[in-house]
């Protein structure tokens, strides 16, 4: 397996694999795959959720789009694709730094509020990280309920 070592125990090569850091990569790769092959291209009305703050995807996407034209022929970068149809939560991820990053590459239209309950139990986190943050009320009433509606028809 891709996560297993001797120099550790088997419960934190599943944990790696897994919650911890694994599952994200994996799940950012497959969104990956769905436009790079053209599917948000050709079902624009498509809309897609992910959680973790967009598993990792927003981290990365001036690098993807510097590969753009040489690993796709869509008429857009992936960015375009990307920031038109997917839509992020923090999914139990509650720190200020990814929440400023998710703002700056996606904007608070395309965020939406959740917990990894019952994954993780974050308990008050949940609600006062959001209403602590650094954000203003547009934002916060897009990201609390205002993009879930507009996104679920709600």
């Amino acid at each position: 397996m891709l996560y297993d070592s001797k120099a550790y125990p088997a419960a934190t090569s599943s944990m790696m694999a897994g919650a911890m850091w694994g599952w994200h990569m994996e799940a950012g790769i497959q969104l990956m795959r769905i436009i790079t092959a053209g599917i948000m291209d050709k079902y624009s009305h498509f809309k897609i959720a992910s959680g973790h703050w967009g598993e990792f995807v927003p981290m990365f996407l001036e690098r993807i789009d510097g590969f753009s034209g040489i690993v796709t022929k869509l008429p857009h970068k992936f960015s375009y694709y990307y920031k038109r149809q997917v839509y992020i939560s923090p999914s139990g991820m509650f720190t200020a730094p990814q929440m400023q990053l998710a703002l700056t590459e996606m904007g608070a239209d395309h965020i939406m509020w959740s917990e990894d309950f019952p994954y993780v139990k974050s308990g008050d986190t949940v609600r006062d990280f959001l209403a602590q943050a650094d954000l203003s009320e547009a934002q916060r009433e897009a990201i609390a309920h205002g993009t879930a509606e507009k996104v679920f028809d709600l």
